[in-house]
């Protein structure tokens, strides 16, 4: 999501004199530029918003283990 070192450049190089404008897309982006850490931010939201998802996911086949795991002990009993 972050723009690269190049891109980065020429968006604070950009000035506004310029004949062409920029579309909202790169708009978004040079404002972005101006918020410490944004790219930094928004990756550690998407991360907690998917922490409960990515929990279950790896629960799910600990569980199947531990399940064998009780079914291979009663089997030697």
């Amino acid at each position: 999501m972050a723009p690269t070192k190049e891109e980065e450049t020429k968006l604070r190089e950009f000035q506004d004199e310029y004949p062409f404008k920029l579309g909202p897309t790169k708009k978004f982006l040079k404002i972005m530029l101006d918020i410490p850490f944004a790219f930094k931010r928004v990756e550690a939201i998407l991360y907690i918003a998917n922490f409960d998802s990515e929990l279950e996911y790896l629960k799910s086949p600990l569980r199947l283990w531990r399940y064998v795991f009780i079914l291979c002990n009663y089997c030697l009993i």
